[in-house]
């Protein structure tokens, strides 16, 4: 650890700049100074977080250097199977990320690293000389003269080991084969349960490489036209947004209870599938968009439905490609997936729960999207080839499950527009990272809405591409969608027609609208479809009242009716014993009384009871969301120069009993104590005490574990909590 530091505050300020930059967390929260910084970097909580950031070539050149126990290029090259100027340009990347640190020697592996990469780096053995086990004199021969199912199992214990299961049953074709493999001394039996494969075997199996790099970094060979993809993108981002919109007026209409557990039923979800003629996955996809794009959302009433919000009317009245980019971009940002892992008891994740909430699939589906944009315009790869591109660019951070979470990815992508038969659309590239740009770019890509519709005799109408939005907001309120496309068909049903005279609309004036649209006269069959349902529409009336007022006394309720101080009650008479109001009877009952009346609570069954208490509910409390934009790296290098300055005045102070000792994080004192220990070094320790006093001691650590620091104090064994320990210096 004296050394990184040494290695740290030796560097120029570009390559400190350098480090922040590859290491953000370096510098959250700012250390005081650099030996501050080194002790961070050397935690096993940010060495993990910048291994696990490492690509496929960089993680082969480190674990190579912790199973060869070498950082010199000419011994690394073979392991990563490039030459050794690339090699020695990994090797440098890794030491300006602080994973190597420069000693006069050369450069040396982090021991914290070593700890992060585990036991069996790249998932490779002891060597069989640690083993104590001879190997066969011609290693390739033994290995070309397995079986072919003593072969296979060799092949996937050499690339997913060291170590494997033995088969229970030894008389099966993998027992004998694992037998095989024993006889032939290319594993070795620790225990009667397991085999090891020997680091050289395992190497031989695989070519003498940890990895092949050039199969993991192949691209695809399949390259689509641009207009194609651009074509096919345009489309279907236009089929999205008539989708969800049709999917919202059913939601609508259905007006699904929201779960105990949160979410939407089964039964609800397959309902509204159904109606939209979608399967499950494509139907949660839909929904799971307009609640990102807060289309959607529990209404939290005593019983909770799911609503559509006041935001819809605004997104509809929005051109087709305005809808989209109110979709797309919080698809991008969501934390949210239509397919999420399977939950550990095997149950069912419902739609619009928080089940559907996996936070690696951000990141995940930034980085797909990058992948695609980072190869040439108009490629088009599989699910299986992104998934390979996307191992070798974050091999130590797939997630479980990858495979069916690219492949969920891609169909996303290719539904929303974003890709075009499997390639990245030029608005989905512009997506990344101009959101507004991107809708603006499809709007120029999207047709004009029309304005016009075909009025057809069948009582159908077709309208040959986009509808405007008045056009859109006339049609969903009085036809039913029947067929879409290029052109979409509408239908005019009785239920549909009541629907808009429902919202206040007249014979003559829907005839009318319709008209105004319409490229010739209204069919007379229409017409008269109009003219009929809206005859009969209102010949009985259904009603809401909050609370009614009766009496014996017609006399009393009339002049109830016309007292001036009751009109805020809106009475109504609805037979010469009846009055009606639409609000509730508490307030009904203080208006009453107010005017000095006597009023009694009538309970269901007309018997006076008691008036009911107010019911109480548990105000919302809105988590507020803080986000916290990094600092310039070059500003946070300004203040560590500042404080190592400061520090390097007190090092050098002379003092009684020791130097100064800086108040350090609980993970930098880790680090420090697990180092010192390791080198057999002794430390400054500060110490705080049960009433809070600090003191400081000349202490020699020997392990820590378990929140604890075990070492001697003047050849006395002590014991000490870590989180009483305030700071920590190595002594020399």
């Amino acid at each position: 650890m004296r050394s990184l530091a040494e290695d740290i505050r030796h560097r120029t300020d570009e390559e400190l700049v350098a480090l922040l930059e590859l290491r953000p967390d370096l510098a959250r929260p700012q250390p005081a100074d650099l030996t501050a910084l080194a002790a961070r970097a050397s935690t096993r909580a940010s060495t993990a977080r910048a291994v696990d950031h490492l690509d496929l070539p960089h993680l082969s050149a480190l674990q190579a250097c912790a199973i060869t126990g070498s950082t010199d290029a000419a011994d690394i090259a073979p392991f990563v199977g490039t030459d050794e100027g690339s090699a020695a340009a990994l090797l440098a990347d890794l030491t300006a990320a602080a994973l190597l640190w420069r000693s006069a020697d050369g450069p040396v592996l982090s021991r914290t690293v070593s700890d992060v990469l585990g036991p069996h780096p790249a998932g490779l053995g002891p060597s069989a000389q640690t083993l104590g086990h001879a190997l066969p004199a011609d290693l390739t021969a033994a290995i070309e003269d397995l079986s072919p199912e003593a072969a296979r199992i060799l092949d996937r214990i050499a690339h997913h080991g060291p170590t494997a299961a033995v088969p229970t049953d030894p008389e099966g074709r993998a027992g004998r084969a694992v037998a095989a493999l024993v006889d032939a001394g290319l594993v070795v039996a620790p225990d009667a349960e397991h085999v090891l494969v020997p680091r050289e075997v395992a190497l031989a199996v695989r070519g003498g490489r940890l990895v092949d790099l050039d199969a993991a970094a192949a691209g695809t060979e399949r390259v689509l036209d641009l207009d194609d993809v651009d074509r096919a993108a345009t489309a279907a981002a236009t089929e999205v947004v008539a989708l969800v919109d049709e999917l919202l007026d059913h939601v609508d209409d259905l007006r699904p209870r929201v779960l105990r557990s949160g979410g939407l039923a089964v039964r609800d979800l397959r309902t509204l599938a159904g109606r939209v003629d979608l399967d499950e996955v494509t139907a949660t996809f839909l929904l799971e968009l307009a609640l990102g794009a807060g289309l959607l959302g529990d209404d939290h009433a005593v019983d909770p439905t799911w609503r559509l919000t006041t935001t819809v009317d605004e997104w509809r009245a929005q051109s087709p490609a305005g809808r989209w980019a109110d979709l797309a971009g919080p698809w991008l940002r969501s934390l949210r997936a239509s397919v999420v892992p399977a939950p550990e008891d095997g149950g069912r994740v419902n739609a619009l729960s928080e089940g559907m909430v996996w936070p690696p699939v951000r990141a995940l589906r930034r980085e797909v999207l990058d992948i695609l944009a980072d190869l040439p315009e108009g490629s088009a790869p599989d699910a299986g080839e992104v998934l390979t591109m996307l191992r070798y660019r974050r091999p130590r951070r797939m997630p479980h499950g990858a495979d069916e979470a690219v492949a969920a990815l891609l169909r996303e992508g290719e539904q929303l527009g974003v890709t075009g038969r499997g390639a990245l659309a030029r608005v989905g590239r512009l997506l990344l990272t101009d959101e507004a740009a991107a809708g603006h770019l499809l709007g120029t890509l999207v047709p004009e809405p029309v304005d016009r519709l075909l009025l057809q005799a069948d009582l159908t109408a077709i309208v040959p591409g986009t509808p405007v939005p008045e056009l859109a907001a006339l049609l969903r309120r009085s036809a039913r969608l029947e067929s879409r496309g290029g052109a979409s068909v509408h239908r005019f049903t009785e239920t549909s027609l009541r629907a808009a005279l429902d919202a206040g609309w007249t014979a003559d004036d829907l005839l009318e609208r319709l008209g105004h649209f319409s490229s010739g006269p209204v069919p007379q069959p229409l017409d008269y479809l109009v003219r009929d349902v809206a005859r009969r529409h209102g010949q009985l009336r259904v009603g809401s009242a909050g609370a009614y007022l009766r009496s014996d006394d017609p006399t009393h309720l009339e002049a109830l009716l016309t007292h001036r101080d009751l009109g805020h009650l809106q009475l109504r008479l609805l037979a010469p014993t009846v009055l009606v109001t639409p609000l509730g009877p508490a307030t009904l009952l203080d208006a009453l009384r107010e005017v000095g009346a006597s009023p009694a609570l009538e309970g269901a069954g007309g018997v006076v009871s008691s008036a009911p208490g107010a019911q109480r509910m548990t105000p919302r409390r809105e988590r507020p969301v803080t986000e916290v934009a990094p600092e310039p790296s070059e500003e946070v290098l300004r203040r560590l120069r500042e404080g190592e300055a400061r520090a390097q005045v007190q090092r050098e102070a002379p003092r009684d009993g020791g130097p100064a000792i800086p108040a350090l994080d609980p993970a930098s004192n880790a680090a420090l104590l697990r180092e010192a220990a390791a080198d057999r070094l002794p430390v400054w320790l500060g110490i705080t005490d049960a009433e809070g006093a600090t003191r400081r001691l000349l202490f020699h650590p020997s392990s820590v574990d378990g929140g604890r620091v075990v070492g001697e104090v003047d050849a006395v064994p002590q014991v000490y909590s870590l989180h009483r320990v305030t700071g920590v210096v190595i002594d020399g």
